[in-house]
C-alpha cells in the first residue's frame, strides 16, 4: 500500500465553483433529448440495453438505449470524477488533484457545514487518496459580500476599526406582496470597509469575525 493522501475541496454555498475537465470519456448516463423516445418498448442493438426512467428535472417518462462504457483511467496527478455537459447528462472526466480551486479550509469568516467524498481509492502510481468536497457558509448573523471575485462573511453589527455599517434594501421584497417575504428582511445591515479599495481581514479560524481592512 502506498502513501495515504487527503485532499479537500471547498466551495461557498452562495457561489458556484466552475471546473473544466482535463479529459472526458464517452460514458453518459442519459442521452441527448434527440435520442429519447417515449415508445412503450425499445429494440436495442450493438450490446446496448433499454433503459426506462424519468427526466431528471421534469419527471416525465423517457427511455433510451444505453451501452456501458469502461471505467475511465486517469494519468498520474489526476482523479476520476464526473461533470454535466448537458441536461440530465453526466460524463466521466479526470480532474487534477492540485487544481487551484482545491483548498484545505474555509476562509473569510465562513465555516464548513457539509462534507462529500468525491473520490476514495488508489490513483495512478499506487497512491491511496481521499478527496472531499466541503461546503462553507456564513453564520446566521453575517451576510455574504462579494468583492474582487471573492466571498466574505460580513457581520451585521459591531464593525471592526476601519469599517462602517452599510444598509441595503431587498429590491424584490420592496415590491412583492407582504406574505412573499415573511422570512426575509426588507432592509439589512452589514459591515464594510470604509476604504472601497480595501477588503476585510479575517483570522485563520473557521467562522472568525473580521479584525479590520487592508
Amino acid at each position: 500500500m502506498g502513501p495515504f493522501n487527503t485532499v479537500a475541496l471547498f466551495s461557498f454555498l452562495a457561489s458556484a465553483v466552475v471546473a473544466f475537465p482535463q479529459q472526458t470519456a464517452p460514458a453518459v448516463t442519459s442521452p441527448p433529448a434527440s435520442t429519447i423516445t417515449k415508445a412503450a418498448s425499445l429494440s436495442c442493438s450493438d450490446g446496448s440495453t433499454a433503459v426506462y426512467t424519468v427526466d431528471c428535472t421534469m419527471g416525465f417518462p423517457v427511455s433510451y438505449c444505453s451501452k456501458p462504457e469502461p471505467p475511465i483511467s486517469c494519468s498520474s496527478g489526476f482523479f476520476p470524477s464526473v461533470y454535466h455537459p448537458g441536461h440530465c447528462i453526466e460524463a466521466s472526466t479526470c480532474f487534477p488533484v492540485d487544481a487551484d480551486w482545491i483548498t484545505t479550509e474555509c476562509s473569510n469568516g465562513a465555516f464548513p457545514y457539509t462534507t462529500k467524498t468525491m473520490y476514495d481509492g488508489t490513483l495512478a502510481g499506487g497512491v491511496s487518496t481521499i478527496i472531499s468536497a466541503v461546503s462553507c457558509k456564513c453564520s446566521q448573523d453575517s451576510y455574504y459580500s462579494y468583492t474582487l471575485g471573492d466571498t466574505f462573511c460580513m457581520p451585521s453589527s459591531d464593525c471592526a476599526a476601519g469599517m462602517t455599517t452599510s444598509t441595503s434594501t431587498n429590491a424584490y421584497c420592496a415590491t412583492a406582496t407582504a406574505t412573499a417575504c415573511d422570512n426575509y428582511p426588507l432592509v439589512t445591515s452589514a459591515c464594510k470597509c470604509e476604504n472601497p479599495t480595501q477588503t476585510a481581514v479575517f483570522p485563520d479560524e473557521d467562522g472568525a469575525r473580521p479584525t479590520g481592512c487592508a
